[in-house]
């Protein structure tokens, strides 16, 4: 074999395996590139998933309070019977009562979409988050208790959630209490959604007693307070009261 054929060998076999190598690396490459792509695809959705649970975390935690509070006035501090009886503001005790359950319905209406949008069914945190709210709406739907007040169906929930909806295309937020006063005095149709509950505040207003759904309503409620609010930032613990179903609320 002469000398230019071993050198023309050579040649080719540095040249295949250059290709070779080229096209190792650029695949690679490739590969690096797409993992790179998924991870910051990744880091993209978690800090959406962030973003999402810390917008709505206070504005639901606020209105889980108030509902909560309200529950807890009525089982625990006679707050249908002063208003009904001794101080006759009837309509404040039913329409307020019937806002602070509209409310926390919206807001979670409100997150509901934001999770199904941003697919957070895979974060520990947020599964707890549904799991507490999935609690609290179970308690409402739930037919065993002894009576059906404060009974409120699924799909019930959800409509009403939709209906307190702000038409707002700048911000997700719910109706005002004037606002919710006033469409129950001009929209049939919106009133009707509330008059089953309704009718349940005046009957509980002459009922003694602290009735379970209402206790074991505000006591999930507070565990979904505690779960959002863990370091007493927005509630301290002097405003954490438990009801019980027989006795003293917990403090």
């Amino acid at each position: 074999m002469n000398t230019e054929l071993i050198v023309a060998s050579i040649s080719g076999f540095a040249a295949l395996a250059s290709v070779a190598y080229s096209a190792r690396v650029n695949r690679m490459n490739s590969l690096l590139r797409d993992d790179l792509e998924r991870q910051s695809a990744e880091r993209h959705r978690i800090q959406e998933r962030q973003d999402v649970m810390s917008r709505y975390r206070d504005p639901l935690l606020w209105a889980a309070f108030d509902f909560q509070s309200r529950l807890f006035s009525i089982a625990g501090q006679a707050f249908l019977r002063v208003h009904f009886v001794q101080r006759h503001d009837q309509v404040y005790a039913v329409r307020s009562t019937l806002h602070v359950l509209a409310e926390y319905l919206g807001w979670v209406e409100i997150l509901r979409r934001r999770i199904y949008f941003l697919d957070l069914g895979n974060q520990e945190a947020n599964r707890r988050v549904v799991e507490l709210l999935t609690r609290i709406g179970n308690v409402l739907n739930d037919d065993t208790y002894p009576d059906t007040h404060f009974q409120l169906f699924r799909s019930d929930q959800r409509a009403i959630g939709e209906l307190v909806l702000a038409d707002d295309k700048e911000a997700d937020r719910c109706i005002g209490y004037a606002e919710f006063c006033a469409r129950l005095e001009s929209d049939p149709k919106f009133a009707a959604w509330f008059s089953r509950l309704s009718d349940s505040v005046v009957k509980l207003a002459a009922l003694p007693g602290r009735h379970p759904r209402l206790v074991d309503l505000q006591v999930a409620l507070m565990d979904l307070i505690d779960y959002l609010d863990p370091e007493r930032e927005r509630f301290p613990q002097k405003r954490r009261f438990r009801l019980n179903h027989v006795g003293p609320p917990e403090g």
